[in-house]
């Protein structure tokens, strides 16, 4: 009886073992489908805490690209995660999208420019910008994946464009592959004549950093389509207007400002310009477009 029960035992042992060695699914903190996690892990920031939206598709996740997305005034980041879970399925793609909150950055001058200047527009220390927060959450997210990625792309929209190019242009040292500001409503122009936050005078970026930065990969897409002059969250301060009447032409203002400056620093510019056609302000037609650019075979 004795022999009997610990056979049992032995077989009962062995299947546990068979099964655990089976199993595909790499364990992971963050699950298959919809998730959120709450990031308070960067010091300097612990007292904003940031959600952050996820969306995982089936397979090994250890593998799998990770994509910033980031979204526009709204502060809608579960909807912008949403957007993109038919395009993550379809690419076997980790979508990341942090909610900048307006509790804990406010307005624009919290979101859009990064906290890089306070509210009597003295300057903040770089720890304390949100674009600080990007690189830590990515390695929470590695960590909480077990991924094997150690760089990722970012994708940002309206608003999230805005956070987008101003990462690139004042943050070193980004683990970046692809960086793609997205129907931005305005920029910061690459013109040191210009104070911040429409160009960069008053920032600590000198030409030495720009260069470094216009010899860099930045892609801008633009909705062929994006040009309300009277979209509501347009932009129309007098230095806004100066780079174009809407959001399409603005885009290309930007561009031609950077090659102007680049060609005169004897720079190889790598900013370009993909034009979506039939398509205006909306996030989720320019998903589509810009997974094909990252993703397509």
């Amino acid at each position: 009886m004795v022999k009997s029960y610990s056979f049992k035992i032995i077989l009962l042992f062995v299947s546990l073992l068979f099964v655990h060695s089976c199993s595909t699914e790499p364990e992971s903190g963050i699950d298959p489908g919809q998730g959120v996690f709450m990031f308070d892990d960067y010091a300097p920031l612990s007292e904003k805490p940031v959600r952050v939206f996820t969306y995982r598709p089936e397979g090994d996740i250890t593998k799998m690209p990770i994509l910033f997305v980031l979204h526009g005034t709204l502060r809608n980041a579960d909807d912008y995660r949403d957007n993109w879970m038919e395009i993550a399925d379809e690419h076997e793609v980790l979508i990341v999208t942090p909610e900048f909150s307006e509790e804990h950055f406010p307005g624009s001058r919290g979101y859009n420019l990064g906290g890089m200047f306070d509210e009597d527009g003295d300057p903040v220390d770089e720890e304390f910008w949100a674009y600080s927060l990007i690189e830590p959450i990515f390695d929470k997210v590695v960590d909480l994946a077990n991924s094997e990625q150690t760089s990722y792309d970012i994708f940002g929209h309206s608003a999230g464009a805005q956070f987008a190019h101003r990462l690139f242009l004042f943050k070193e040292d980004l683990r970046t592959n692809h960086v793609i500001s997205a129907n931005a409503g305005w920029y910061t122009l690459p013109d040191f004549e210009i104070d911040f936050p429409h160009g960069l005078r008053n920032t600590a970026l000198d030409q030495e950093r720009l260069n470094r930065r216009l010899s860099s990969r930045l892609l801008l897409q633009l909705g062929e389509e994006d040009t309300d002059p009277e979209d509501r969250y347009l932009r129309t301060s007098d230095e806004a207007m100066e780079q174009g009447e809407h959001r399409f032409e603005r885009g290309h203002y930007f561009r031609t400002a950077a090659e102007e400056i680049a060609d005169e620093e004897g720079v190889e510019l790598q900013w370009d310009i993909r034009v979506v056609p039939g398509v205006g302000h909306d996030n989720a037609e320019m998903a589509k477009d810009i997974a094909e650019y990252l993703f397509g075979n």
